[in-house]
């Protein structure tokens, strides 16, 4: 892709000052939406205790504790509007009510994206899926999505449940909306109830639970609810990295990780019936390049009416439907750049830049392949280590410590900022590795990075976080699964 440095103008030489980033956006219409071992042995993995709260502030995982547990709850239904044949989804019940315009006009929309599809008495979707709206700030909202079939005996089209908040958190979330979908069953005023009980929840520290007390309008008494947040924080609470392989094939998963590391054009196409693997697809590609950030366009799940967004010649990452797949195509007609598309319901690449298995070090290539074949081996037959986030993530984890775990040492003063001496990092780092860290030092996450970490004067966190996801919590796994 012929795309301009996101460091504009930058002199790449020792102790001198980037340019502040020069960003190139793509202007949406409103808000952007969320083997074998090899070895002849069997692999083991020990099994660890859960970290402690205190621990977990060690990690700096305690930061959301000041946000409210959700911004607000909407029910989004269906209508079909005088003369028209495709079906309409609006906000029929928010809580809290709004008392002006709806700041996010676009959010029906990212919570029935297949609604020019949905038929009248077709099964309704259960599973949970996500979307992100960015505000104009740059600051995100995550709404996540829940169907369930009308209480309103006149109609037979589906209805979603969708919690708005400023927390990533797929697991925590996914808790609420299903007392919500059972209480859906019992009346509206089970569900204002509840929502009313927990809208003034803390949001718990990452491992921790809180409860909260309801009527229990069939049996006519306060009922507890206990709701737990995962443990790894920020990091992975929206991912969920140990489906990938379902999907994928380690070779796919490599080159989809490093694609996503040099900030390409990618599109990923699934079934509108299978919208939760969509959206967790998506969102689990874009947290495997932590400590790095995913800071384009980014949908889970693109609807048709934002078709157009495909055309956008900046970096983006999109969930589209297969469905829509014919419209994209003629979207895509007269577009020059590369993109990489891959289509979920076939399991293979449709379109490719083509140098996707050549971007990583062979080393790094042959590294990361062994592990997660030893890992997949280890899962097929571990039932609890299948619900671990952490274990998948912790193979990228190791190869981002190699590319920047050294970043702190060539942190610079200038004019009482921190910030990255370029070319000295470059020469210090791994030699098989240069060539890639001179590449990803030209994105747009890379540039945030360094200068987030400037500001913060934090320089440890990610590396003493890296030390000790590998060194302790994992440290057997490591040694009798990777030696």
């Amino acid at each position: 892709m012929n795309r301009s440095s996101f460091y504009k103008g930058r002199d790449v030489t020792p102790r001198t000052r980037p340019n502040s980033i020069a960003t190139t956006q793509f202007k949406l219409p409103s808000p952007t939406s969320h083997n074998a071992n090899g070895t002849g042995k069997k692999p083991v993995l020990k099994k660890v205790d859960r970290p402690t709260l205190a621990r977990a502030k060690k990690l700096g995982n305690t930061d959301t504790l000041d946000i409210p547990f959700f911004d607000r709850i909407v029910i989004v239904s269906l209508k079909r509007q005088e003369g028209a044949d495709d079906l309409t989804p609006y906000v029929s019940y928010s809580f809290p009510k709004l008392s002006g315009p709806d700041p996010s006009p676009f959010l029906p929309l990212f919570c029935f994206p297949d609604s020019q599809r949905i038929t009248e008495g077709e099964s309704v979707l259960t599973s949970i899926y996500s979307f992100v709206l960015t505000e104009v700030t740059g600051d995100k909202q995550y709404g996540y999505c829940r169907r369930v079939k009308s209480r309103d005996k006149s109609t037979v089209l589906p209805q979603v449940y969708c919690v708005i908040s400023k927390l990533a958190s797929l697991e925590l979330y996914n808790v609420l909306l299903n007392k919500l979908t059972e209480l859906h069953a019992v009346s509206e005023a089970a569900v204002h109830g509840f929502l009313s009980a927990t809208i003034s929840l803390p949001i718990p520290a990452p491992g921790c639970k809180v409860r909260a007390k309801h009527l229990n309008h069939l049996k006519g008494r306060l009922e507890d609810v206990e709701i737990e947040r995962p443990l790894d924080g920020a990091r992975l609470e929206h991912a969920e990295l140990n489906k990938l392989f379902q999907w994928f094939t380690v070779q796919q998963v490599i080159e989809l990780f490093v694609s996503v590391l040099h900030e390409r054009r990618i599109l990923i196409s699934c079934s509108h019936h299978h919208l939760a693997k969509l959206s967790s697809c998506v969102s689990s590609l874009a947290t495997l390049i932590y400590p790095l950030k995913w800071e384009c366009i980014y949908i889970p799940i693109l609807p048709r009416q934002m078709i157009e967004v495909v055309t956008a010649p900046t970096p983006y990452l999109i969930g589209a439907m297969t469905e829509d797949l014919p419209a994209v195509q003629r979207e895509l007609e007269e577009d020059s750049e590369p993109l990489l598309h891959f289509d979920m319901d076939t399991a293979s690449f449709v379109r490719c830049y083509g140098d996707e298995s050549t971007l990583l070090p062979p080393k790094s290539t042959s590294m990361i392949q062994n592990q997660l074949r030893a890992l997949i081996c280890t899962l097929h037959q571990d039932v609890q280590l299948q619900a671990d986030n952490t274990v998948i993530s912790h193979v990228f984890l190791t190869f981002m410590y190699k590319l920047l775990g050294h970043f702190k040492d060539f942190m610079i003063d200038y004019q009482g900022v921190r910030e990255l001496d370029t070319e000295p990092y470059l020469r210090a780092t791994r030699r098989y590795l240069r060539p890639l860290a001179e590449r990803i030092s030209d994105t747009q996450s890379f540039g945030i990075f360094s200068v987030n970490i400037g500001e913060a004067g934090d320089y440890d966190q990610f590396k003493n976080f890296a030390e000790e996801k590998i060194a302790s919590r994992h440290q057997s796994v490591f040694k009798r699964t990777f030696s």
